[in-house]
């Protein structure tokens, strides 16, 4: 194994919370809002299956393939060269997703607060960091993310503050346009909650293995439950105009206020943009390197570390020319290519194996 590192079943489950969610608070509910209106929050709903198909052939995987990740058992499954080409391709996807993510968080920090600041340095700044994180093994990275996930979620009490300003009454009309925009907007939620098949990349190295499974079925109801929370609060503060605001949950921050001396409160958003962001970020470049390692037989995947980084930065920049560009690859292209890389090649390992497992069977007999 590359990595000789032990973490527990809650740990990964914990850190799997703002690995979904990091980018999901900020531009879910108006993506989905614009195609399901004021039903868009049934949509933080609809992704619980999604979630549990990755996490039981993730868990399933390991099961048949108990030292190994996708990118190892691939190889086993459908032999050498087959194997490679699905390593390449998770490489690639990796890769680009990462310079995704890392251009999302920088088009926010520069967009709303650091002005002036130059994009390339928010983001070398921001992949240095995850990078020393990542580089120092599992057990480092993960310590890290589980501080900064309990700063993640203490912003989110901050919106409770906002019951005063709530109206119930933009819930309805209750299904309006009918059950179809509502799923079809679900889409990208659905991308969202099939990423927690990157376990698979943490499997091999727990202490409990026999937990997982449990953790973390529970950090994905944590996750629905989250997600709909705050769809639901931006939905009652906002209303129908939610779809035209570009991060809702912003907006959402800035009327949060008690009494004269305690507004302003979107500093708090930064912090659990950033925090979140660097977790989300860890999980994703951890197992680009891997995947790197793994797909050419390194012996060590740290010496991938920083190159990949730059790698990661040179895709930042070049993915994203402007926020329409986001917006357009969050609402048609993610939620294709991400499933199909998070479940549908994943399930079709699983499948190829159980036929392995039962022809060598029959063989035996």
């Amino acid at each position: 194994m590359l990595e000789r590192g032990k973490i527990s079943s809650l740990q990964m489950a914990i850190i799997m919370y703002p690995t979904i969610l990091a980018t999901g608070f900020i531009v879910l509910p108006s993506i989905t809002a614009q195609g399901a209106h004021n039903d868009f929050w049934l949509t933080g709903l609809i992704p619980i299956l999604s979630g549990i198909i990755a996490i039981l052939v993730s868990t399933r995987l390991h099961e048949f393939y108990p030292q190994q990740t996708v990118i190892q058992a691939s190889e086993q499954i459908l032999g050498k060269i087959a194997g490679k080409i699905i390593g390449m391709g998770y490489l690639l996807f990796f890769l680009i997703n990462s310079g995704f993510i890392v251009r999302e968080y920088a088009d926010f920090v520069k967009g709303n607060f650091l002005f002036k600041t130059p994009l390339l340095l928010i983001i070398s700044v921001f992949i240095l960091l995850a990078a020393i994180a990542v580089r120092g093994g599992l057990e480092m990275l993960t310590r890290s993310s589980v501080l900064f996930t309990i700063i993640f979620c203490f912003p989110l009490f901050f919106l409770l503050l906002l019951i005063p300003e709530l109206d119930l009454r933009n819930i309805f009309p209750f299904l309006h346009h009918g059950i179809t925009p509502v799923i079809k907007s679900a889409a990208t939620p659905i991308a969202w909650t099939s990423e927690f098949f990157l376990i698979t990349f943490f499997l091999p190295c727990l202490t409990d293995p026999a937990k997982a499974k449990k953790f973390v079925l529970i950090s994905l109801l944590t996750v629905i439950m989250s997600l709909t929370y705050v769809n639901l609060i931006t939905l009652f503060l906002l209303g129908t105009d939610i779809g035209n605001k570009s991060y809702p949950i912003l907006v959402a921050f800035r009327y949060i206020r008690i009494g004269n001396f305690f507004e302003n409160l979107e500093s708090l958003l930064l912090a659990m943009w950033i925090v979140g962001n660097f977790v989300k970020i860890g999980v994703f470049y951890y197992a680009t390197v891997l995947t790197c390692a793994q797909n050419f037989q390194l012996s060590d995947y740290r010496s991938t570390v920083f190159p990949i980084g730059i790698l990661i930065i040179v895709f930042s920049l070049l993915s994203l020319p402007s926020l329409s560009v986001l917006v357009f690859y969050i609402k048609y292209v993610a939620p294709f290519y991400i499933v199909i890389y998070m479940i549908l090649i994943p399930v079709l390992l699983l499948f190829i194996a159980k036929l392995r497992k039962s022809f060598n069977r029959e063989s035996a007999r």
